[in-house]
């Protein structure tokens, strides 16, 4: 059975489980997402991890609401599907299923439905089908498909659809408020996990570090020492990587003078490519590193790390912090948290590229240098001692 028209209504009974899909063809990153208000007042929502504070919910618990994944990652065309599954509609006042476009959300673009071959799919166990179509010819990255009503015999699908802006899809649907297209997440401790996924082709991974440009002054046995260290000459950070190809190549990128610690190459292996080496911290940007992400499958891990070349191995009020940002993806931000270990070498964090997926580790841990920490992790490479002047 088609609802074809906004408003019209499906009887579909008292159900142990219902599953509703969408199914496109067309290069496009469309997401399934269901929400809802409880019959208490609470809201919420069930969608992609790849979102920041994403959940795909679960079957056995509360909100009795499972997504199957995130499918046309990249806007990839071809057999694209994502299934929800719901045990139970008891609890819901409301639940609202909705389609949102993330290709053109995420570039401010707005295309309309009808651009796509999209349609939603809602399947009793019994067997019955309903189908909705989404071929909207209005301009909007979301489409309310239906929505879901309990009641005290039978439970209700109705076709509800509508088009919207974003904004108006956070502000009118219950729950849809915490839904951000990029936002930040922080990895607060050692060992925190994080994956960014690839969700276009193209563009740059950007490894940010920066670090306090004035640091704080503190009072010490009667007159005033920071990282000075009672000269002129203030803290400089480094950032580098250790990179290994799927090829099995592995070296170091750093902005040293040296054939072997070199800045890498963007458009050219290893597709990593440090951008130019900040002495003091005043450069607002601070240091970055560029990996192409059209080679991602050409890695298999980098570690990033940092060193105070120059300056008291201090790093209590540096203030440092490595940012990752993937298009369309969370900000990824690392700080290093106040530490007192003197050594000059620092461990950031470790970045495993997986079939389009970077699975980020937060690492801090502290090292006599380049080749005791390639030692630590297992690296495997030859140093020789290298300089910037």
């Amino acid at each position: 059975m088609e609802l074809k028209q906004k408003g019209e209504k499906a009887d579909i009974g008292a159900f142990k489980q219902l599953r509703v899909s969408l199914i496109w063809t067309s290069a496009v990153d469309l997401d399934l997402m269901s929400f809802y208000k409880t019959k208490d007042g609470k809201v919420g929502g069930v969608y992609s991890d790849n979102y920041a504070g994403g959940s795909l919910g679960a079957l056995n618990q509360f909100p009795f609401i499972q997504l199957s994944g995130d499918e046309g990652v990249g806007a990839v065309g071809g057999d694209n599907q994502e299934d929800l599954l719901i045990t139970k509609l008891d609890e819901f006042e409301e639940l609202y299923i909705c389609a949102l476009n993330f290709t053109d959300a995420s570039s401010g673009t707005g295309k309309a439905f009808a651009d796509y071959d999209a349609r939603v799919e809602v399947v009793t166990e019994q067997g019955e089908k309903h189908i909705v179509t989404l071929d909207s010819k209005q301009n909007g990255p979301v489409a309310l498909i239906c929505k879901l009503k309990s009641g005290l015999i039978t439970s209700s699908l109705i076709n509800d659809s509508e088009v919207m802006s974003f904004d108006k899809f956070k502000s009118s649907i219950p729950g849809a408020s915490e839904l951000q297209l990029a936002s930040k997440v922080t990895l607060k401790s050692k060992g925190d996990t994080f994956a960014l996924k690839q969700k276009v082709s193209g563009g740059e991974v950007l490894i940010n570090l920066n670090w306090n440009q004035a640091p704080q002054q503190t009072e010490k046995k009667g007159f005033f020492s920071n990282l000075l260290s009672g000269s002129n000459e203030a803290i400089d950070l480094d950032l580098g990587c250790f990179f290994e190809m799927a090829d099995d190549i592995k070296a170091c990128i750093q902005p040293l003078n040296d054939g072997f610690l070199k800045q890498g190459a963007f458009s050219e292996p290893p597709f990593i490519y440090h951008m130019g080496d900040d002495r003091t911290g005043s450069w607002s940007e601070g240091e970055n590193i560029q990996i192409n992400m059209a080679h991602l499958n050409d890695l298999r891990k980098v570690l990033i790390f940092t060193l105070i070349y120059e300056g008291v191995p201090d790093w209590t009020h540096t203030d440092a912090v490595v940012t990752i940002t993937v298009p369309q993806q969370p900000t990824l931000e690392i700080p290093m948290g106040v530490q007192s270990d003197a050594r000059r070498f620092c461990a950031i964090a470790m970045l495993e590229f997986v079939g389009g997926e970077i699975k980020v580790t937060k690492l801090v841990s502290f090292h006599d240098g380049h080749q005791d920490c390639d030692q630590s992790y297992g690296w495997g490479l030859q140093w020789v001692a290298g300089s910037k002047d």
